[in-house]
């Protein structure tokens, strides 16, 4: 069985210490020093009103409000391609590469021309994307020399950011709880099927837990779009 923790990233510009399991850093950290606000404020980097637990308590929580995107971007003003609105149209595991999309109704597998056409209409240069699960922003924007956000576009840049490694301050924080820390780090193992991959460490995705699968967008507050998810398949 894998007891090890997971590696989490460190950066000079955020942490000092050298890369580690999380349960070696803990171990150290518990019966030597323990320097000053460890383990540390919420990230500057997560978006307001996020909370790690969901369901009533994650909706009571609440911080200053965000600003509303400019009109020509905002949510309300555009009409999704019906490839993102329906759950059934679209295979996507947000914990793989976007070249893994399937999408029904093509019947074959997936090339780049598929993915040219808009992600709204009118096509717009700049989509952002939330998820309750997520205490990160997913920002979209028209690749190359793009006019507008693509599908490909779209899927490119979900999966991308999600596929980052997580930062130091992002698991050790007073935000998240010893449970909390535990659930990512049995959510790392499931998802890991190599040393290599284990390797890599906690990832953003990982914060989705087993609600990895793609299910669409929704429109959502302050001109922004909900990303939505479900479990995967047993």
């Amino acid at each position: 069985m894998w007891n090890a923790g997971p590696p989490i990233q460190t950066f000079p510009s955020t942490s000092s210490y050298p890369p580690a399991s999380a349960v070696a850093m803990t171990q150290s950290l518990s019966t030597a020093y323990v320097p000053p606000d460890w383990p540390g404020e919420r990230p500057r980097t997560w978006r307001h009103g996020f909370k790690f637990k969901s369901g009533i308590s994650s909706l009571l929580f609440r911080r200053k409000s965000v600003s509303r995107l400019a009109d020509a971007t905002d949510s309300a003003r555009l009409r999704l391609d019906p490839i993102l609105r329906d759950d059934k149209d679209v295979i996507l595991d947000l914990r793989r590469s976007q070249h893994s999309l399937i999408i029904r109704e093509l019947g074959r597998p997936v090339v780049a021309n598929d993915l040219m056409g808009p992600c709204t209409n009118p096509p717009t240069v700049f989509m952002r994307l939330y998820h309750t699960r997520l205490p990160w922003y997913i920002d979209v924007v028209p690749s190359g020399n793009g006019s507008y956000v693509t599908l490909g576009d779209l899927f490119m840049n979900i999966c991308q950011s999600l596929a980052r490694p997580i930062h130091h301050e992002d698991y050790y924080n007073d935000e998240l709880d010893a449970d909390d820390r535990e659930e990512l780090k049995q959510t790392w193992h499931k998802r890991c099927s190599s040393k290599k991959e284990r390797m890599e460490g906690v990832k953003q995705v990982d914060f989705l837990r087993e609600k990895y699968m793609f299910l669409g967008l929704t429109r959502g507050k302050n001109g922004m779009w909900q990303l939505s998810t479900g479990k995967g398949y047993p």
